[in-house]
């Protein structure tokens, strides 16, 4: 009974905080989402710009081949010099007239002899949209299709009437894909981790046909934008490159949550352990309960990992993720060994630590603000040689206060200094700061607090101590003093 009565709080504190830390990264995830989504939309319209204005640049030439045929009243005289000026790089496949619809000129005609002779009106590839042209009195574009003369290509198929009366068809035909080599967009889309491709219904066949394509492949979230161009319709479809799981903000969430629900469980577990050994005080062992009940203590403060800073660090390194995806990746490495630090911290021996552990959480600690902050924080660090043990988390909290009490608060920041010296049979650890400063007993209850639990603590192992000196303006100077062979007692 005892055993079911300690395991549902803990299984029930677990769940509980799995279920607020799944909500909170399904906020999260959530505003990512809708960033991502805006971005897609901002890279559809982008690319559906680039591909307009890349394709209109060569298919306005038919406009060209128009006034020429409305100039000469419907004769073909002289073409091939006018040709000769629309085609001048390779993306353009050869200009075409087609009087009633039977093409009669093209140029220029080597590899396009082929073409000579056939009709537009026909069942061909191609075909449909210039029969559209005439319905329509526009140009319509075609394609991407086969060509007659062979290979594949996009067309400008646009109608012309003289005095009322249909005379026929000019057309500028490009080389596909060479007319899509100056659509630059897509690359750079793949560059950002989304996948794009341009497509349209082919109107022969009545399926969609893939005009290019960047990226791994479409996934089933994408947003998709519908353009005319020409009187046709092709569409932009966008999407991550990778399903939304494999997002790295995803898999930190979802980590950083089990850790702080195994946290709180272990915190609710001591909790109870604490009631149960008070209760058994009274049967003759008060002062060794009492002593492990303060161990006990201390273990439940160094699980409660600050909410505030939990949260401002994911939404940094979330942000990071974009704008800087290395000092992201450094962040996170920092934290994990943060984390880390706390959740061992807990199983401490005797509540003692390797003195260049604590240093290394001090590190991941100050590494974390100093990326948030810039310049505003400089970190210096002069400590010797040597290792030794010290009650958990005696630095790393005054560290804390030295950067939120003392940085933060200056205008233009700081510098926080910690060093490591050997005097008189101990090693004395200085952290100091030149921020705003305080006078001793005027300080905020939050920063009082965290002092004297830190000065509690140290207090519970012979040889050590802690002292401050503060002044407004001035900066703080914390002192913490350690006995030489602590936890070496016999």
């Amino acid at each position: 009974m005892n055993h079911r009565r300690i395991t549902k709080p803990v299984i029930g504190a677990f769940f509980a905080t799995l279920a607020i830390c799944a909500a909170l990264s399904a906020y999260i995830e959530y505003g990512r989402r809708a960033r991502e989504d805006d971005q897609m939309k901002f890279i559809a319209s982008t690319v559906s710009a680039q591909a307009y204005e890349v394709l209109s640049a060569q298919l306005n030439k038919a406009k060209t081949l128009e006034a020429f045929i409305v100039q000469n009243e419907g004769g073909t005289d002289g073409f091939e010099r006018v040709a000769r000026l629309l085609v001048t790089d390779s993306t353009v496949r050869n200009v075409l007239l087609a009087p009633n619809g039977i093409v009669s000129d093209v140029y220029p005609l080597t590899g396009n002899e082929s073409v000579i002779g056939h009709d537009l009106t026909g069942e061909n590839a191609g075909d449909r949209e210039a029969q559209a042209a005439i319905d329509r009195g526009t140009m319509i574009m075609a394609g991407p299709f086969t060509l007659v003369q062979g290979g594949l290509g996009i067309a400008g198929r646009l109608p012309i009437y003289l005095n009322g009366t249909f005379w026929g068809i000019v057309s500028v035909t490009l080389n596909y894909p060479d007319a899509l080599d100056g659509l630059t967009a897509p690359d750079t889309v793949e560059q950002q981790g989304f996948a794009c491709r341009i497509w349209r219904v082919n109107p022969d066949a009545g399926i969609e046909q893939t005009i290019l394509q960047t990226g791994e492949g479409i996934q089933s979230r994408a947003f998709d934008y519908a353009f005319p161009i020409y009187n046709s319709e092709w569409h932009v479809t966008v999407s991550p490159e990778k399903p939304w799981y494999t997002n790295t903000t995803v898999l930190l969430s979802a980590l950083v949550s089990l850790l702080l629900s195994f946290s709180v469980a272990a915190g609710v577990y001591n909790t109870s352990t604490i009631r149960r050994m008070e209760k058994e005080a009274a049967e003759g062992r008060i002062r060794a309960l009492q002593k492990q009940v303060e161990y006990d203590r201390t273990n439940v403060l160094l699980t409660q990992i600050s909410s505030h800073f939990f949260y401002h660090t994911l939404n940094a390194i979330q942000a990071l993720i974009i704008l800087d995806p290395d000092a992201a990746y450094r962040m996170t490495e920092h934290f994990s060994r943060f984390l880390r630090f706390k959740v061992d911290s807990v199983s401490a021996e005797d509540g003692l630590v390797p003195f260049r552990e604590e240093l290394r959480t001090v590190r991941a600690y100050a590494e974390i603000n100093r990326i948030q902050l810039q310049d505003r924080l400089t970190l210096e660090y002069e400590v010797i040689d040597a290792d030794f043990l010290i009650p958990v988390l005696t630095v790393q909290p005054v560290v804390e206060n030295a950067i939120i009490h003392g940085i933060k608060p200056k205008v233009g920041g700081g510098t926080v200094k910690l060093s490591l010296s050997h005097e008189d049979g101990a090693y004395i650890v200085r952290v100091s700061d030149d921020g705003v400063g305080y006078t001793p007993g005027d300080e905020t209850s939050e920063h009082s607090v965290g002092i004297q639990n830190i000065r509690t603590r140290m207090e519970q192992y012979p040889g050590c101590s802690l002292s401050v000196d503060s002044k407004p303006g001035r900066g703080t100077v914390v002192t913490l003093r350690y006995a030489e062979h602590l936890g070496k007692e016999t």
